[in-house]
């Protein structure tokens, strides 16, 4: 295990990252905190390299080898991939675009390899070596957290090893050997391996590649008990009710759609949550107040977007709200189209240059204007029940904080007026770290869980909801099993993510899983429940066991 050989690696990506800042002025922040963080890697594994030469921390350095193993192997594969893609970089004067194209290629290659982006992944690999050097140390540790790290980087390394072996097969099967690649003065890096030779010849992305299907990873000492499988992707209906509002309408030509377009999570986002609270009508004008587009669609077109979802309001505003997706960086843009008795008008915008605010029953899409101290309204969309709203705000959330081309920053609209937080804590959700909040809306006194990232490039971004207002006082839907796991019965959650990306952790039995970062999250998520049960009830307990 050459911990400084890995080092200097890594300090040698950081160098060629150098040479892409002036040809992408607008990645100019995101390649500098690539390069940062690259060399803050370096760092790390040079200070564990030291502190694993210490006689007397010998036995922090044997608890800690196998995680320094898998990390390592996972970050080789990671650089052997960037490696394989500066060689394009080879040969000769290199003009901007090729640049502009090498740097989408490895924005994509990194998402479709493991739904998230180059960044998250190196923030992973610094977050785990902060952690073991603090072990090392004899630091106060975070054992759930190293736990999350570890079965995360499990599961990365086993589709980075999967994905090489598709490779080799690939390969096989082709009877050919890649052509050579030339060499010249164009990035300069250390020697590539025969790995990275490969990759940079067989061209990543000129084919497309089967979904990778990622193992799970055990979160808790039940993990017996688990069956969570990826379930086969279900046919897709033409449409499907958002109750009370609208329709809602995935593009089902098969011929032009690509896999993420055709297996997105969003296909079934508007008929999860089942439409049990009616919300008081409050008058409000509907409508988009922008300036219109003509051509929108064809446009969208030609610039790689592909419809992704068609939502008809049948609310007597005569208005279709579509979300256009590009799969190369997983921007989205929002239409809107209006009908007039002369005709239709179509208005568009970038999801990350709105913000969506709830005035009664009725979601308002915004732009902030005079340096984001003023809020304007681009548009307005009534809603019927409190769940087909909350599809659609938590879908819109999702959807803007997931573009790796310009993620939105500086997020303000993470919650939803009219509901206060009842709880907050954090849990540990298919080998990561979310934060869990119990929310109850004000005048309807509905109640939800949802879960959203913690920290990160997508920080408050929704992972998934649930109403649970039904269960609330109901005996036996809550059991505690251990003193940070409580399972949960009859949940039915909303999630924002695919199927390979994020799977919802369940018993074999059907309940879902809720494993918390400490003893205290889980006792204080109980006692909230109990509270509102209370509230709702009379009864003062009740919720806890089964």
């Amino acid at each position: 295990m050459d911990l400084r050989a890995s080092a200097t690696e890594a300090e040698n990506v950081a160098a060629s990252f150098r040479l892409f800042r002036a040809p992408l002025p607008e990645n100019e922040a995101e390649i500098t905190d690539l390069i940062a963080d690259l060399y803050n890697i370096s760092s790390s594994l040079r200070r564990l390299d030291s502190l694993s030469k210490d006689r007397s921390r010998g036995r922090n350095w044997r608890v800690v080898q196998r995680d320094v193993v898998l990390l390592q192997s996972s970050l080789k594969y990671t650089i052997e991939d960037i490696l394989g893609f500066f060689h394009r970089l080879n040969g000769g004067a290199v003009p901007p675009e090729k640049y502009r194209e090498t740097w989408r290629t490895i924005e994509l290659y990194f998402w479709e390899e493991s739904k998230t982006s180059l960044r998250m992944r190196l923030a992973r690999y610094r977050g785990f070596l902060g952690e073991l050097s603090d072990v090392m140390q004899n630091k106060t540790q975070d054992f759930p957290l190293i736990d999350a790290h570890r079965d995360g980087l499990k599961t990365l390394v086993a589709t980075q090893e999967r994905q090489r072996l598709t490779d080799r097969f690939g390969r096989i099967s082709l009877g050919r050997n890649p052509p050579s690649t030339g060499s010249g003065s164009g990035i300069s890096t250390a020697p590539s391996s025969p790995t990275s030779d490969r990759r940079a010849r067989r061209g990543s992305f000129e084919r497309s590649r089967p979904p990778h299907l990622s193992p799970q990873s055990p979160l808790s000492p039940i993990s017996g008990d688990f069956n969570i499988p990826i379930p086969p992707l279900a046919p897709e209906a033409p449409s499907s009710p958002l109750t009370g509002s609208a329709s809602a309408t995935t593009n089902t030509s098969q011929s032009v759609r690509s896999d993420v377009i055709q297996n997105h999570w969003i296909k079934d986002a508007f008929n999860c949550l089942e439409p049990n609270t009616r919300l008081a009508f409050y008058e409000a004008e509907v409508g988009c107040f922008g300036k219109p587009t003509p051509g929108i669609k064809e446009d969208l077109v030609e610039d790689g977007f592909e419809r992704l979802l068609r939502l008809d309001f049948d609310d007597g505003s005569g208005m279709t709200v579509y979300f256009y997706l590009r799969e190369t960086d997983n921007r989205t843009r929002i239409i809107i189209r209006v009908r007039h008795e002369e005709g239709s008008e179509y208005f568009c915008l970038p999801l990350n240059m709105l913000e969506i605010i709830r005035s009664g029953s009725s979601l308002q899409l915004c732009r902030r204007r005079n340096s984001g101290r003023e809020l304007h309204s681009w548009a307005s969309l009534g809603f019927e029940t409190m769940e087909s709203m909350v599809e659609f705000f938590c879908t819109f959330l999702a959807l803007r904080s997931q573009d790796t081309a310009k993620p939105a920053t500086d997020i303000r609209d993470y919650e939803l007026e009219g509901e206060e937080p009842v709880y907050s804590g954090q849990i540990l959700d298919d080998g990561r770290r979310h934060a869990l909040r119990v929310y109850r809306d004000r005048k309807t006194q509905a109640v939800r869980f949802q879960s959203s990232v913690y920290r990160g490039e997508r920080d408050k971004a929704p992972v998934w909801t649930a109403f649970v207002t039904s269960n609330i006082g109901r005996r036996g839907w809550l059991q505690a099993l251990d003193s940070r796991t409580i399972l949960v019965r009859d949940l039915k959650p909303l999630v924002l993510l695919s199927a390979d990306e994020y799977t919802l952790p369940q018993v074999a039995s059907g309940e879902h899983v809720l494993r918390f970062k400490t003893a205290d999250d889980a006792e204080g998520f109980l006692d909230s429940l109990e509270e509102l049960a209370a509230e709702s009830t009379s009864r003062t307990r009740g919720v806890r066991y089964v």
